[in-house]
């Protein structure tokens, strides 16, 4: 039976409504969700959420900028030397869901995510789709996967580090 990957487009971005990092009070699992502005402007924000400690914190308004230039130097670090965490980039959190695979960092923001990697990695037959509006385009999250985890020789190796990452949900 071939495993077949049909890459629909799916972006990092639609992983986003619920990223689960580690608390910075009690360091287990805590939850940064989207959640919709009070006011007229319909954007929307984000909040971490413990459950655990009920840890709860709002994302600063100047904030997204520190945090994403944290997420940038850290996570290139980290495609070098696999001792570094991968941060989320609305709170500069330490994702949840990360561990060290084939010398460099696998991580997920949930287990949606977490799915959709274990989805690729295990197929045999990956096909790529126009996206109904844009055509051919090389934004998909399929698309931007770093080669070790394409690669045939660490296939064994990525999904049984995904399965270790699953247990921790």
């Amino acid at each position: 039976m071939v495993v077949r990957f049909r890459d629909y487009s799916k972006r990092l971005s639609d992983f986003e409504e619920e990223i689960l990092v580690r608390c910075p009070q009690c360091n287990r699992s805590a939850k940064i969700l989207t959640v919709n502005s009070e006011q007229s402007n319909p954007s929307s924000i984000k909040r971490i959420i413990c459950q655990h400690c009920s840890y709860t914190k709002k994302q600063p308004k100047d904030g997204q900028r520190k945090a994403v230039l944290l997420l940038w130097q850290n996570n290139s670090k980290a495609e070098r030397n696999s001792s570094y965490e991968i941060l989320d980039h609305f709170f500069g959190l330490p994702l949840w869901l990360q561990t060290s695979c084939c010398g460099q960092v696998l991580w997920a923001y949930n287990e949606a995510h977490l799915n959709f990697l274990e989805s690729y990695v295990q197929s045999r037959l990956r096909e790529r789709l126009p996206d109904d509006t844009l055509g051919w385009h090389n934004g998909s999250l399929a698309s931007r996967l770093p080669r070790w985890i394409k690669l045939t020789q660490h296939r064994e190796k990525v999904l049984q580090k995904i399965q270790q990452l699953k247990q921790r949900l």
